[in-house]
């Protein structure tokens, strides 16, 4: 209905369909779906109705300068030093958690055939199941998953894997043989951390917003540059990847302090990438692939929970920390934060949180990694 070549129209398009999955998200049942996976759903039915063209110039725009953009923008807040000053104890808890992913990942290819990109999609997988979905892109632009359908397939069944973990995990406290394992939780520990505490809300300036697009364009600048020096496969993804924490961690106060609506806009940008992949995804080739990459998945989060009560209770983690430590590293710091919250665990929400950031600033470089090793 609308011609590739009408860019306006089509963006128009792409950004009411990000605001459908953002207004869909405050409802119960868009809640439980989740915007992105609500933006993948839209997007795919209005491509395969062919109501708007599966490939376009616009297209290209969104993939090749919004996702890098995005990047930097989502790890300028990434203070990895107040997760390990706030956390240390969660950290390890997350390491563990890391440790069960990769090794469900190892046990999934190995029993489960995906064909000839299955190295691919186990590194961007196991990067979405440690960081989230900003890893998932990352690690798919940086190693050359670039096939709609199949990317379409992987995100759909990473979606209802995160489902399947989340039944299982909340399920743990009612197993008695799970729950007996590990030692009884310390009830009376609090949080006292400056981080726990509620900053009052400010708005953003346009000078604080400017400044993250200016910060996050260098540092995407500077990635190329890199990756033409060293023209290794997936470097401009690793380079603006460690810049961009370089900057989290390292620059001055008053630089950090500049950056206003960073961690918002980069959301935006993902959202509206998730869009256009829905859009060039064909019906009959992603059905087709998405099977055994749920079944992989499935073997994934089954070694990551059965990891979790086995080696969890030997180092002595209450079934609290180990589920809020899984929670983030598979879901991400919202969800995490949002399960201890539930649950009335309220020192667990801060760590957390905090680690939920560790797990975006190391997702992307061991779904890399991965994928090279199975290559």
């Amino acid at each position: 209905m609308i011609s590739a070549d009408n860019s306006f129209a089509l963006l128009a398009c792409l950004l009411l369909m990000v605001w459908i999955g953002y207004v869909s998200e405050k409802t119960k049942w868009g809640a439980a779906m989740s915007a992105p996976l609500l933006i993948l759903l839209l997007s795919f039915v209005v491509g395969n109705l062919g109501i708007l063209p599966s490939s376009a110039p616009v297209y290209g725009v969104v993939q090749g300068i919004m996702v890098p953009l995005a990047i930097p923008l989502l790890l300028f807040s990434a203070d990895l030093r107040m997760v390990f000053r706030e956390s240390r104890r969660m950290v390890f808890a997350f390491a563990l958690a890391t440790l069960f992913t990769v090794t469900g990942a190892l046990v999934g290819v190995a029993l489960v055939d995906m064909g000839s990109l299955e190295a691919s999609l186990a590194g961007v997988l196991t990067a979405s199941y440690i960081g989230g979905s900003a890893n998932f892109v990352a690690t798919a632009q940086a190693v050359g998953l670039a096939d709609s359908s199949l990317y379409t397939a992987a995100l759909t069944s990473d979606a209802l894997g995160a489902i399947f973990f989340l039944t299982l995990l909340m399920a743990l406290p009612a197993i008695d043989f799970a729950a007996r394992r590990f030692p009884a939780p310390d009830l009376a520990k609090e949080d006292h951390s400056a981080a726990s505490e509620t900053a009052e809300p400010r708005a953003p300036s346009e000078g604080g917003i400017v400044f993250a697009l200016l910060l996050s364009a260098l540092v995407c600048a500077l990635g190329l540059f890199i990756a033409a020096w060293l023209p290794i496969e997936g470097m401009f993804i690793i380079a603006i990847t460690v810049l961009s924490l370089l900057i989290a961690n390292l620059a001055p106060e008053r630089v950090k302090k500049g950056i206003e609506y960073d961690y918002p806009l980069g959301t935006i940008f993902m959202y509206v990438f998730f869009a256009t992949i829905g859009l060039g995804a064909d019906l009959s080739s992603m059905v087709g692939a998405a099977i055994p990459i749920v079944i992989f998945l499935v073997v994934l989060v089954l070694v990551h929970i059965v990891l979790l009560v086995w080696l969890g209770a030997r180092f002595r983690f209450t079934l609290a920390e180990m589920m809020i430590a899984s929670s983030a590293c598979i879901l991400g710091p919202a969800a995490a934060a949002a399960l201890a919250a539930s649950k009335g665990w309220r020192h667990l929400v801060t760590p957390g949180m905090l680690v939920g950031v560790l797990g975006y600033a190391v997702a992307t470089f061991i779904g890399i990694t991965l994928t090279n090793l199975l290559r």
